[in-house]
C-alpha cells in the first residue's frame, strides 16, 4: 500500500477516538495499545518509558487541579475523586496515542513517513522535498530523537552534531493511484459513520 495512503488512514484512527461516544472511545483506548502491544511491544514500553514524566505531570494536573469531592475528605486540599477519574482517562488517552505513534513508525520507517508526510501535503506536486519543507524538518527530528544518547553524553554529543556532515534523504514518494484514493476515500466514510451514527 502506498506510503501516503497508510500515513492518511493512520490519521483518520487517531480522529476516530476524538470527541465520539464513550463506548466507542473506550473502543478505540482499547484497540491501539492492543495492536501496538502484538506488532511492537518494544518499540511502545520505550515510547511510554521516554513519557513517563509527561504522564506524571498529567496525572498530577488533572487529580489536583479538578475540582470536586475531596479523596481523602479530612484533609482541607488534596486531590479530587472527579480528578482522579480525569488523571487516569488522560493518561489512558496519553497511552493509546503513544501506541499510534508506535504502530506508525512500525508501519513507515522515518525516510518513507516523510515521503509520504510530503505526498499528502503536496498531493498533486512532483517536486522533492526542499530544504524549508516540514517533511525534511520532521524528519531530522525524528531521526535526532532515535539517535539521542544517554543524558550523561549530551555534551559530546552536541560537540559532534557540527562534525556531522551526513546527507539527509526524503524517499520519493510517487502520485497516488486510483485505488490508493479509493482506499482513503473508504477510510474517510468510514470515519463519518464511526464519529456520527
Amino acid at each position: 500500500m502506498h506510503g501516503a495512503t497508510l500515513l492518511a488512514l493512520w490519521l483518520m484512527w487517531l480522529l476516530a477516538g476524538q470527541g465520539v461516544a464513550a463506548w466507542r472511545e473506550a473502543v478505540w483506548l482499547a484497540l491501539s495499545p492492543g495492536v501496538a502491544l502484538l506488532a511492537a511491544p518494544a518499540h511502545l514500553w520505550r515510547l511510554l518509558r521516554r513519557l513517563r514524566w509527561l504522564c506524571l505531570a498529567v496525572l498530577i494536573t488533572f487529580a489536583f487541579g479538578t475540582p470536586g469531592r475531596l479523596l481523602i475528605p479530612d484533609l482541607p486540599a488534596g486531590p479530587t475523586v472527579e480528578g482522579v477519574s480525569a488523571a487516569l482517562h488522560a493518561a489512558a488517552r496519553l497511552a493509546a496515542m503513544a501506541a499510534c505513534v508506535t504502530l506508525l513508525f512500525r508501519m513507515l520507517p522515518l525516510r518513507p513517513l516523510a515521503g509520504a508526510l510530503h505526498r499528502l501535503l503536496h498531493p498533486f506536486g512532483a517536486a522533492p522535498p526542499g530544504p524549508g519543507s516540514l517533511a525534511l524538518r520532521l524528519l531530522l527530528v525524528l531521526r535526532d530523537l532515535e539517535r539521542t544518547p544517554p543524558f550523561a553524553g549530551w555534551r559530546g554529543w552536541l560537540a559532534a552534531a557540527g562534525a556531522d556532515q551526513d546527507t539527509i534523504q526524503v524517499d520519493p514518494c510517487p502520485a497516488l493511484g486510483r485505488t490508493d484514493l479509493s482506499v482513503i476515500a473508504a477510510g474517510a466514510c468510514a470515519l463519518a459513520l464511526w464519529s456520527f451514527a
